[in-house]
């Protein structure tokens, strides 16, 4: 189904100039694929085979596109009088001479992605600062707990009873009366 879908694709390409073809070629051809780690994640057979035409198939796509990267001549439009109309070839041709084709004009965009990049790296940057400013306090925290703890481990009864002076009183009197449950 994707390698029927593919040349249909790679058909409508052929019946392009070379300019068209460029232009439909570099969208349709993305980067490198790492088709090993999508292959690794693919488990049944039937799905193998599909994955593997459609390798072929984006094989097929990229070989085009490499072969287009030079440019074809001009159009030979005396081959196609015998074969179509004089008055439609006629038509076509003046169409095709009017034809112009837009260059895309990325500063708009780069602008925008810059202003949105710079708001975001700000964004990023307060961020850091607060999270290097928490973690100083949180690292004073975790200190402040291990000196606590290590000082309970190495307390005496004797020193927790001159500490609080109420506890050794109320464990007193509870002595005098008998009550040893509390």
């Amino acid at each position: 189904m994707l390698r029927v879908s593919a040349r249909a694709v790679l058909s409508k390409v052929k019946q392009c100039n070379w300019q068209q073809q460029r232009y439909v070629a570099e969208a349709a051809v993305a980067e490198k694929f790492d088709w090993d780690s999508l292959e690794g994640s693919v488990a049944s057979e039937e799905g193998k085979r599909e994955l593997a035409s459609l390798r072929s198939t984006w094989i097929d796509v990229q070989q085009k596109f490499d072969s287009m990267t030079q440019s074809s001549g001009e159009i030979d439009w005396k081959s196609y009088e015998k074969e179509v109309d004089p008055q439609v070839l006629k038509l076509f041709k003046d169409s095709f001479a009017s034809l112009d084709f837009p260059m895309y004009d990325a500063s708009k965009l780069a602008e925008e992605t810059d202003i949105k990049l710079s708001g975001l790296i700000k964004q990023a940057e307060e961020l850091k600062a607060y999270s290097q400013k928490r973690m100083k306090e949180l690292e004073k925290e975790i200190q402040d707990c291990e000196a606590a703890k290590e000082k309970v481990a190495s307390a005496t009864i004797d020193e927790e009873l001159a500490r609080d002076p109420g506890m050794a009183k109320q464990i007193d009197q509870e002595i005098s009366e008998g009550n040893f449950i509390p």
